[in-house]
């Protein structure tokens, strides 16, 4: 692309095309907040999507795309910008080496070039991959090319912050500081050293505060002073108080200790509120991570048994409006119950069985009159209703069970099962659902997956029928096998995927774990591996898989799709975003173990679209 066409595309009417969900921005702000103030780091963030003219002038400006130009194989990373402004100019390491770990790949920072005669505003700037269930909510019909799939992330302290604002639009969106004289030069530069030694002398003098401290045996202060987080105001124990009084060489220690060092241990805290900040708890994670002073542990010991013994719950329930609830799925099947060895009558005995069991053994307690043994049956309950059709004689049994989550409020789960006689078999389909605020729904693919415990019954102790029996061991294929295999794959009827491992790098085999993979969905894929050579170059011929990468490669193919193939490469270089969405929990995986959990994703997430339910002629 030429610089002429590059400006007919850079426009402000495909710019405005560009349309960016506020579940992007919210997000990213939510995952970096949730974290930066379980880490009691003094912040605040603020954010922006760049503006339509800031954009085209930036894309005029640096001219991706253009042959030969500076930005030639570079995009516009900034879409979305995020600023954490910092009080205390040495959070800014110990944040930016804890933004490295948040996202899937460590951020591309640029930092400015100091010298020691001349002075600039100081910018710490991280480009950091957006997680892709966040990316692919972005539309960009015309310009998806030169804007890539990354955030900003600008770390400032507090005496910047004004003066970057200033300076952005001052020198980036005008000629206002291309100064001639070296009398403002000099002038503009002291102004900029003076911001820097704020910043510096701020932390010398808290830390000198607390020197004084220490050497007065102020112990909380000294704390307070030394660690600059969000404590609360509870005071230092007496017993932590008294341990330092007997022994200042101990208290010396948590004077000196590297704050960033702590500052990790509350960043890398799981549970979903963080460990709250006091001064109790400050001394307990060092002592955990340094001293491991005993005197300090019985002084825990102490305090903890006086916490426990006044701890007083005191919760209010919150009352809210009702919401429009949302219908979302989360296991389907429409399969065919295994009668070569029970016949149908039995098969259908024994199903209907399971699935009375799991009905009863969940709403017995709920409803006072539910049979022990199987029948029809109607029940209705605030929050529960069990509805059951048994007709042995017609070979028809259905259930449709609703009951709300013990847990979750506002949820309601939904399970539907059918055993249908056919003249060619039992169909055997199953749903399971839950309804809920819609507002609380976010991204298809990071959906809930539950299916209910009889269909893995009837499929372990009766078999469930998807062409061929599932089961969830791996299946081994070899020259004899093959033709079976191909017309798996072409059966036009099949409801489930196929997915095929080819290989020959024991160590990626042994990493990924083909054995727990079948664990995990072989109620609801079909997982075969290669076993010998000539197999696998006929499979690779018959589904044009790359002739030098095939003997490492993991092929899928969903019903009505083209295959997909991933080869060893592929597998070794996967990232993967665990994204707990009911906790706002958010970590990135890589490799083999990365590659498994976005496979067993991509299936649940097939598992969950609509499929037809049409009866299928398939003889058993």
């Amino acid at each position: 692309m030429n610089e002429n066409e590059a400006r007919r595309l850079f426009t402000k009417e495909n710019v405005q095309q560009i349309q960016v969900p506020d579940v992007v921005v919210q997000d990213l702000v939510s995952i970096i907040d949730e974290k930066m103030r379980k880490s009691g780091i003094y912040f605040r963030i603020a954010h922006r999507v760049k503006a339509v003219d800031s954009m085209v002038d930036k894309m005029n400006d640096k001219l991706y795309g253009v042959n030969g130009g500076e930005y030639e194989f570079r995009k516009l990373q900034d879409l979305v910008g995020i600023r954490i402004i910092l009080y205390y100019s040495d959070d800014l390491s110990i944040c930016r080496n804890l933004l490295d770990t948040l996202f899937s790949e460590p951020g591309e920072w640029e930092t400015t070039d100091t010298n020691e005669y001349e002075f600039k505003a100081m910018k710490t700037n991280g480009v950091f991959k957006m997680p892709s269930y966040l990316s692919k909510s972005i539309v960009n019909p015309v310009l998806s090319d030169f804007v890539d799939d990354t955030f900003e992330v600008q770390i400032r302290t507090n005496a910047f912050e004004g003066w970057h604002e200033i300076e952005h639009d001052m020198r980036y969106k005008g000629t206002a500081f291309d100064m001639g004289s070296e009398r403002l030069a000099r002038k503009m530069n002291s102004i900029l050293a003076t911001f820097e030694l704020c910043d510096d002398s701020i932390v010398g003098l808290m830390e000198d505060l607390g020197h004084e401290h220490y050497k007065n045996h102020h112990w909380d202060d000294m704390l307070r002073c030394h660690y600059r987080l969000t404590f609360t105001s509870d005071p230092l124990s007496q017993e932590i108080w008294d341990a330092f009084d007997s022994d200042s060489d101990l208290a010396k220690i948590f004077y000196k200790f590297p704050r960033g060092n702590a500052i990790e241990q509350l960043w890398n805290d799981t549970t979903d509120n963080g460990v709250e900040h006091t001064l109790d708890n400050i001394v307990r994670i060092v002592n955990a991570i340094g001293p491991k002073d005993e005197r300090l542990n019985q002084a825990f010991a102490m305090i903890d048994k006086r916490v426990a013994e006044r701890k007083v719950a005191r919760a209010r329930k919150k009352f809210e409006p009702f919401k429009k609830l949302g219908r979302y799925k989360v296991f389907q099947a429409h399969t065919w119950l295994n009668t070569a060895n029970l016949g149908q009558e039995e098969a259908y005995r024994k199903a209907s069985s399971y699935i009375w069991s799991w009905v009863h053994s969940r709403f017995s307690e709920v409803f006072d009159d539910l049979p022990e043994e199987i029948s029809s049956y109607y029940g209705i309950l605030p929050g529960y209703r069990v509805e059951v059709t048994y007709k042995p004689q017609e070979l028809y049994f259905r259930e449709e069970t609703s009951h709300l989550d013990s847990k979750i409020a506002n949820r309601l789960w939904i399970s539907q099962a059918t055993l249908e006689a056919s003249q060619t078999g039992i169909c055997f389909t199953v749903t399971n659902e839950y309804v809920e605020p819609e507002e609380y729904y976010r991204d298809p693919e990071n959906i809930l997956f539950s299916r209910p415990n009889f269909f893995g019954e009837i499929a372990d102790n009766i078999g469930i029928v998807d062409g061929e029996r599932m089961k969830e061991s791996l299946r081994e294929i070899d020259a004899e096998g093959y033709d079976e295999l191909k017309g798996l794959i072409s059966l036009q009827t099949r409801q489930f995927p196929v997915v095929v491992f080819i290989g020959n790098d024991k160590q990626w085999v042994d990493d990924f774990d083909v054995e727990y993979f079948s664990y995990l969905v072989g109620y609801y894929a079909h997982v075969k591996k290669i076993t010998d050579e000539e197999t696998a170059v006929k499979f690779a011929h018959d589904y044009d898989l790359d002739a030098n990468q095939f003997k490492d490669s993991i092929t899928v193919f969903y019903p009505g799709q083209s295959p997909k193939t991933s080869y060893r490469k592929d597998i070794l270089e996967t990232t993967f975003e665990v994204i707990k969405l009911e906790k706002r929990k958010y970590w990135n995986e890589t490799g083999c173990r990365a590659y498994r959990r976005q496979l067993v994703s991509e299936i649940r997430e097939q598992n969950v679209k609509d499929q037809t339910t049409e009866q299928r002629g398939i003889k058993l």
